[in-house]
């Protein structure tokens, strides 16, 4: 099996998108439709992905919705079974995300702890396991969501940062193991987004600050540029954070103080 690589295109692509309800998992996925691609969308809430995705995709047939939990591995190993029998992927983007307010370690409770590593990290396996096949016999991508806490511990919480930094680590192991049957693995390390979230924080961040972050479509842009390069290229890692708010290193306060210039009003609408 094999499809047609055109740089910012997914014409003729299969695209299967995890966390598609909201922030940056729905922002792939609705810029994967626009360029071209089907999308199969995977999140606990069919409503959210339909009004995040269109109805008109989804009547068209351009975008499928698959209401799961990815936690479940009976589920996630049912999908890739489905997909294979009658729509095989060539694109797995593990964007699905979860954090909680408690998140101090002092605060974690072991439920809270299970529910963030099934989600975060457990999900992303139980789903490539099950497509693996796929990807390998269409020389594809998988990219994985993870986070600068992954490298940078931060406010994030003991639990988030552990299981993006598992997640990281996931994907460079099977880079290694896959690169040489034609996977490609991308790592997507986002600095602070503007995503829903950062409603969980314990003091979630102003409007002020928020409309300076990375957005998740900025993240897409990314995504998209990775997995429609030639095929002999790959970006292994790439780390993306706000140009005036963060720096490689400088990930780790939570809220960060804006420029005295994007306060007084000089700059007061963020650039596009």
């Amino acid at each position: 099996m094999s499809f047609p690589r055109a740089f910012g295109r997914m014409d003729g692509r299969v695209a299967l998108v995890t966390g598609a309800s909201s922030g940056i998992g729905a922002a792939i996925a609705r810029l994967f439709l626009d360029k071209g691609a089907r999308v199969h969308a995977v999140a606990r809430r069919e409503d959210a992905m339909r009004s995040e995705l269109g109805e008109e995709a989804v009547r068209e047939g351009r975008c499928v919705l698959h209401p799961l939990d990815v936690s479940d591995s009976g589920q996630m190993t049912l999908l890739g079974a489905q997909l294979a029998a009658s729509d095989p992927i060539d694109t797995y983007v593990a964007a699905a995300g979860y954090n909680i307010p408690d998140r101090r370690v002092a605060q974690l409770t072991v439920e809270a702890w299970d529910q963030l590593i099934a989600t975060n990290l457990n999900g992303p396996l139980y789903l490539l396991l099950s497509t693996l096949d796929q990807l390998r016999a269409s020389n594809g991508d998988f990219v994985a969501i993870s986070s600068v806490t992954a490298a940078w511990p931060d406010h994030a919480g003991a639990a988030y940062g552990a299981s993006k930094a598992g997640l990281l680590a996931l994907a460079r192991a099977v880079g290694i193991d896959e690169h040489g049957n034609g996977v490609r693995v991308t790592s997507v390390l986002p600095g602070v987004v503007d995503t829903p979230i950062l409603d969980k924080r314990p003091i979630p961040p102003a409007r002020e600050l928020r409309d300076w972050m990375v957005q998740p479509g900025d993240v897409a842009e990314a995504v998209l540029t990775a997995v429609t390069l030639p095929a002999r290229a790959n970006i292994a890692e790439l780390t993306i954070v706000a140009t005036r708010l963060q720096a490689m290193g400088d990930t780790q306060a939570a809220n960060p103080v804006l420029p005295p210039s994007l306060r007084s009003g000089a700059e007061r609408n963020p650039p596009a």
